[in-house]
């Protein structure tokens, strides 16, 4: 019994330690209120997600309190704090399992390892335990708090997981000349260091519109795919006043140097990203009937894009147009703005919304977004 009570004492501090890192990898993080795909390897696409916190309090900091409340508990016997615990970190280890696997579809290792000693723990203290009426109760009661968490997270208020900078920062590229490349409508930003020409790349909305917004995205980043639903409504909202110019920024290591060797990205987006500027340089307005299709979640594979890209031009037209080099100047473009950007965080979604302003990651839903665009923009 005394060896069995160790034993969850130093699980617990385990616990205990395991959360007050993940703490600090979240506050630490200049970025770790920002949703968005990029920004360094899959612990931080989930302790940057929105179900990273509940009303604002980080959930690691509330996994430290509980196994604080435990080891307070098996210090002087309080059978119904100590019941309590079990159950808030059983219920929690599942659920938050299921968001990484369903919603998120990525695993944080240390968040893994962490679950891995809550169910040890729970295991151990409730197999230790001898049932008192005092300790059913304390289950009964974390059963409850686990389920309150879960139902503020999924119908609570969502955390605005972006930021506005004033700044952009840009640093001179020659690659990014590109972009203002050809006759028709062009854009500055950033007091005139960054151009876009609206007609020779592809966009949303009618070139002529009054405001022209630069988005800057992943093919296979979720975020971005939630995103291309916000814009799709702004422009329905803002038809004459809304454009908005569409930029792939592949996170794939195949064809982005500047991807962080530890960020597994999304591999296979290059190829996305090339089939899909290849519709766009052969038949452009079958473009965004293509790009739609491809932001679907989960996105096409290469196989099944290339069979979307056939249904608009020959198997033979998208071969040669493949092998265009406006292609990859043009991802070399984006790749080289993105960091440009970038700032104190690399996450996609980017929206450049107005002379030196840079929308990065994802407000919290598309009435947010909306919000936030007609302020920016005086709409």
């Amino acid at each position: 019994m005394i060896s069995r009570l160790r034993l969850l004492v130093v699980l617990s501090l385990c616990g205990l330690l395991l959360n007050l890192l993940l703490l600090y990898g979240k506050l630490a993080n200049p970025s770790s209120e920002i949703m968005g795909c990029g920004g360094g390897g899959p612990c931080s696409d989930v302790l940057t997600s929105r179900w990273s916190q509940v009303l604002q309090i980080p959930v690691p900091a509330l996994g430290a309190f509980v196994y604080l409340f435990l080891l307070t508990s098996l210090r002087w016997n309080k059978h119904f704090i100590a019941g309590f615990c079990h159950a808030a970190i059983v219920g929690s280890v599942v659920w938050f399992i299921i968001v990484q696997a369903v919603l998120l579809h990525h695993f944080c290792p240390w968040c893994i390892v962490a679950h891995a000693v809550g169910c040890f723990v729970a295991a151990l203290g409730i197999s230790n335990n001898n049932r008192e009426n005092a300790f059913c109760k304390g289950l009964i009661a974390g059963a409850v708090g686990a389920v309150s968490l879960i139902l503020v997270q999924v119908y609570g208020p969502v955390p605005a997981a972006h930021w506005i900078d004033q700044e952009m920062n840009l640093t001179a590229s020659r690659a990014a000349g590109i972009h203002a490349f050809g006759t028709g409508r062009k854009i500055a930003f950033d007091d005139g260091r960054k151009i876009y020409n609206c007609a020779s790349l592809p966009h949303l909305g009618s070139v002529d519109a009054k405001w022209v917004l630069v988005e800057y995205f992943d093919y296979q980043c979720g975020a971005c795919h939630t995103m291309r639903a916000y814009l799709s409504a702004l422009v329905r909202k803002h038809p004459t006043e809304i454009c908005i110019v569409l930029l792939p920024v592949p996170l794939d290591h195949q064809c982005n140097p500047a991807l962080e060797l530890d960020d597994d990205g999304h591999p296979g987006s290059c190829e996305l990203t090339k089939i899909a500027l290849a519709v766009w340089r052969v038949k452009p307005e079958a473009y965004l009937a293509l790009h739609e299709a491809l932001m679907s979640d989960p996105p096409p594979d290469r196989a099944a894009a290339l069979t979307l890209a056939q249904e608009h031009i020959s198997p033979a037209r998208l071969d040669a147009a493949m092998l265009d080099p406006w292609i990859d100047r043009i991802i070399q473009a984006d790749i080289a703005d993105w960091v440009s950007f970038s700032g104190k965080t690399k996450v996609l979604p980017k929206l450049l919304v107005s002379g030196k302003r840079i929308l990065h990651g994802l407000p919290s839903d598309e009435e947010d977004f909306i919000r936030v665009m007609e302020h920016e923009l005086g709409l």
